[in-house]
Formats: structure tokens, sequence, C-alpha cells
């Protein structure tokens, strides 16, 4: 009878057992590259994004510092503003270029570039804008000047026009006011008696004026009762005229008359039933002009 070996039935199974060992330590080497490869992949990743994200902060920084340096001039003049726009609108369309850069992962000294021109643009602008504003107040300083001038000029114009004005008015060399008593025959005598008097005579001079306006001219007599009152005509009701300020006063008598620029005498009779005793006072205003006044005073 023979025996068998039994080292000759272990052999089999040692062999599989090696084939399993090394089919596992391949799975596993496999399995440790792959996810190698796939760790490389999300940390290439995430430097990317990370880079991304830096450059795109670099770009606003530098955008909002050449933003900042244009904004200086804000709201100084209007053509300041105008090309302030322009200027901003250009660091925008810029930005904008640079931005699409980055997204496509341009070469950094493409950026590089793009960031140079940049700042040349902010550059010019600025040179335009501290042009422009020095320009402004060259022509704000021309314009003050010439303002001052012409306040000069306007102020010498209406003094001398004030100085035409008031040299070419008429004026009254004197009044002369006189309470009259009506006796028989239609004579005449002077009285400083209320109840003789019948009418007062009111005669005024105007002084010679070779710059008047020759021609015709109208005066307004205002007669004045002793209570203060302009005396008007009944029948007529109240009279109102304007003075050369503007002012409507009610006047008693109107009085036009033709002046050639010598002296002229005029005479308005001003009667009535019935003169109060008291002060009567007389304006006489010569083309709105208060030119003459004078009282009397009756017993």
């Amino acid at each position: 009878m023979s025996s068998e070996n039994p080292n000759s039935k272990s052999k089999p199974i040692n062999l599989v057992l090696v084939v399993l060992i090394l089919c596992s330590l391949a799975l596993n080497g496999f399995l440790l590259l792959r996810t190698s490869k796939q760790t490389t992949q999300i940390l290439v990743m995430t430097q990317q994004v990370d880079t991304l994200a830096e450059r795109k902060a670099d770009l606003q920084k530098e955008v909002d510092l050449a933003l900042a340096d244009l904004e200086q001039y804000k709201g100084r003049s209007a053509s300041l503003d105008s090309l302030l726009a322009e200027a901003t609108q250009k660091i925008e369309e810029q930005k904008n270029q640079i931005s699409r850069l980055i997204l496509t992962n341009q070469d950094y000294q493409v950026l590089k570039l793009r960031y140079a021109e940049l700042q040349k643009t902010k550059n010019e602008y600025l040179q335009r804008l501290a042009i422009l504003e020095e320009e402004n107040k060259k022509l704000r300083y021309e314009n003050t000047e010439l303002s001052v001038a012409l306040d000069e000029t306007r102020e010498k114009n209406e003094t001398l026009l004030t100085k035409v004005e008031l040299a070419a008015q008429l004026r009254i060399q004197s009044v002369q006011l006189q309470a009259v008593e009506l006796r028989s025959k239609g004579k005449e005598k002077p009285t400083d008696k209320a109840k003789k008097t019948d009418r007062i005579s009111i005669a005024f001079t105007l002084a010679p004026n070779s710059v008047a306006v020759q021609g015709s001219h109208l005066a307004y007599i205002r007669l004045l009762n002793p209570e203060g009152f302009v005396m008007a005509d009944a029948g007529l009701g109240i009279e109102k005229f304007k003075t050369h300020q503007g002012q409507e006063l009610p006047f008693s008598k109107k009085l036009e008359f033709v002046y050639t620029g010598e002296a002229l005498q005029r005479e308005v009779i001003w009667q009535q039933d019935v003169f109060p005793a008291g002060t009567y006072s007389v304006e006489i205003y010569v083309d709105g002009h208060l030119s003459g006044n004078q009282k009397i005073a009756l017993y």
C-alpha cells in the first residue's frame, strides 16, 4: 500500500492564495493611483479657482484705485463731470476686457500689459482733467474781471443817467399861495381871514432848463386842507396820478403846459364856498416828480 505526500495537497492551495494576494495588491495599487490622480485634479482645480478669484480681486483693486484718483475732480464743474464720466466709462470697458482675459486663463504677462494700458488711460485722463480745471479757473477769473468791469460800467452809466435825468427835470423856483376875497364888481383883495376867503391862488414859476425836454408837460397840484386831506372837486370825485416812484396819489388840479426851456409862470385857482380856519398846504408834481410846495395859514 502506497502513502501520499501531504505537501502535494497544500501546493495548489498556496498557489491560489498567492494569486489572490497579488490581485488584491494590484487592485489596491490601481485604486490608490486613481485616488491620487483625483486628489491631484481637485488640488489643481482648487488652485485654479483661487488664482481666478485673486486675479479678479487684483483687477477690482486696480480699477478702484484708478477711479479714486479721478473722483477728486467730481462736482467741481459741469465740464469736469462730463470728462470724468467719459474716463469712468473708458476704464470700465478696459476692466471688462481684462475680466474676459482672466476667465480664459490668459498668461499673466498679457494681463500685465492690459493693466499698464488701464494705468495709462487713468494718467491721460488725470492730465486732461487737470488742464481743463486750470482752463476753468482762468475762465472764471476772466469772467469775474469782466463782470466787475461790466458792473463798474453799469454803475457809471446808471449814475450818469441819474444825473442826466435829474438835470432834465423841471424845477420850480418859487410857489406863492394867496387867499383872495372877492369884492363887488369882481375886485380881488388878499386876505388871511378864513371867513373872508373865497378862493386860493396857487402861482408857481418854473426855472429855465436848457437840457429839459421841450414840449408838453403835466403838473399835478395837491391842495391839502388843515386836516391833511386832499381837496377835490366834488363833481369829479377823487382822481389820482402816478408818481415817478410808482405811487398813486389823489390830486386837486391838473395843469398841462408847453415848456420851451425858458422860465415859465403858471397859476391855478381853487375856489369853494367855505374855507375852514387852519393851515393849507400845496404840493406840485411836475412829470411825476415833486417839484415844489408851500403853506398858507388862514385865521
